[in-house]
């Protein structure tokens, strides 16, 4: 089941078109499950054909008419390897059958998350009148509070560690997921996170029985920590989005809302670094429309998108320990360019007023970035059009807003 190790260097599974190059990713070393080929028509998925941008944006503009059918948004750019081979070294595709593999691997130790459904105005916000309920996927009640879990495990489950154990560097979620999952594994694990990390995050990795160092002001800062340790002691190194393994666990995010909510025209998705709506974009490949949402304080990819590649964005907002990487992870940023409408910006108090209404409406307690997604619904950022079927992510609840402790009856 398990290909032979290989330097992260060669794992850049994605290409970006006939005459672009691929952008290679120096790190460590990794082993993937092997996963076949696609069958030739599966190289070009069917639906993702070019379409007039003027045109979808018109028909997607508040007081538009929704079109017909699936919805014709696809960027154009960067197409999916059809190879899992290259100069005779296996490589894992970020794909339909590659989140498939991942999810059988992962199955045993993740929960699969429930989707709600819920009327708009419940949480005052104006759609259509009559129109489809808000579909929320739950996925904040997944192991350590956050999604992350998903891709720690196909990590940890497809790459053998080395006694001296895995480390991650991380906002505090994915150190969490990390931990949670080295512990379930009985492997050692070491968790690099800046100083802006929620107290709720790092008792939740010091929880797990992980070591805990708080390094630097930033994520980018503890990132580096993080590699200087691997480098030193021989650690395998788990990242947070930029690795195919997380990418993979990431999708099946995306496999579960198309099981439970195959309704859905549009699904709204917080990204930092961008493994999930990464994942998310390679599961769908097009056959919804998926919109990015991050604080305007943190642009990584709407700023990435609007260059045309990664580049090194603001890290700040309320949400700095989640949707604050340095820059977009550069084997999502091709799907991105593919699969993702947009990515829009909210403003830091139209998160904060997310977080109040999902507790008022739904007793959910969300983390500044599990709100994000909603808060782009909740402060028009994002205007359905009449009729339009939208989700939303609920991604991470790990916060300090409630307070039992000092709670009454």
């Amino acid at each position: 089941m398990f290909v032979a190790a290989m330097a992260l260097s060669t794992v850049a599974a994605l290409s970006l078109g006939a005459t672009a190059q691929a952008e290679l990713i120096p790190g460590g070393w990794l082993t993937m499950p092997r996963i076949p080929d696609p069958p030739p028509e599966a190289a070009a998925p069917a639906g993702c054909h070019s379409a007039d941008p003027a045109a979808a944006a018109e028909g997607h503009a508040p007081g538009g008419t929704a079109a017909a059918g699936p919805p014709a948004f696809r960027r154009e750019g960067a197409v999916l390897s059809a190879g899992a081979s290259e100069a005779g070294i296996d490589r894992p595709l970020i794909d339909r059958a590659g989140i498939e593999a991942a999810e059988r691997l992962i199955r045993p130790y993740i929960r699969r998350t429930p989707v709600i459904r819920v009327d708009a105005g419940d949480l005052d916000v104006s759609f259509e009148p009559g129109g489809a309920p808000l579909v929320l996927k739950l996925e904040f009640l997944q192991h350590t509070g956050s999604f992350k879990p998903r891709g720690a495990f196909a990590s940890l489950l497809s790459r053998p560690a080395p006694p001296s154990g895995v480390v991650a560097a991380s906002g505090g979620n994915h150190g969490a997921a990390v931990a949670y999952a080295a512990m379930r594994l009985g492997i050692r694990a070491t968790i690099f996170v800046p100083q802006v990390t929620a107290p709720a995050k790092l008792d939740r990795i010091r929880g797990y029985g992980a070591e805990l160092i708080v390094k630097g002001a930033l994520y980018a800062d503890a990132l580096r920590a993080s590699q200087d340790f691997a480098e030193r002691n021989g650690a395998l190194q788990v990242h947070a989005y930029d690795q195919p393994e997380t990418l993979l666990g990431q999708g099946t995010v995306g496999s579960e809302i198309e099981a439970d909510a195959a309704e859905i025209d549009t699904l709204l998705v917080a990204a930092g670094g961008g493994g999930l709506i990464g994942g998310i974009a390679a599961w769908y490949e097009g056959r919804i429309r998926l919109v990015a949402v991050e604080p305007e304080g943190a642009p990584t990819l709407h700023n990435a998108l609007a260059a045309g590649h990664p580049v090194d964005a603001p890290a700040g907002g309320i949400a700095a320990d989640s949707l604050a990487p340095a820059r977009v992870g550069a084997l999502m940023f091709p799907l991105a360019q593919r699969f993702v409408e947009r990515a829009v910006l909210v403003e830091d108090a139209a998160i904060r007023e997310a977080q109040r209404r999902l507790w008022s409406a739904l007793r959910i307690a969300a983390e500044p970035g599990g709100a994000a997604a909603m808060a782009a619904l909740i402060s028009g950022r994002y205007q359905p059009a009449p009729g339009e079927r939208i989700g939303v992510v609920l991604c991470g609840a790990n916060t300090d807003a409630i307070d039992f402790s000092r709670a009454g009856g």
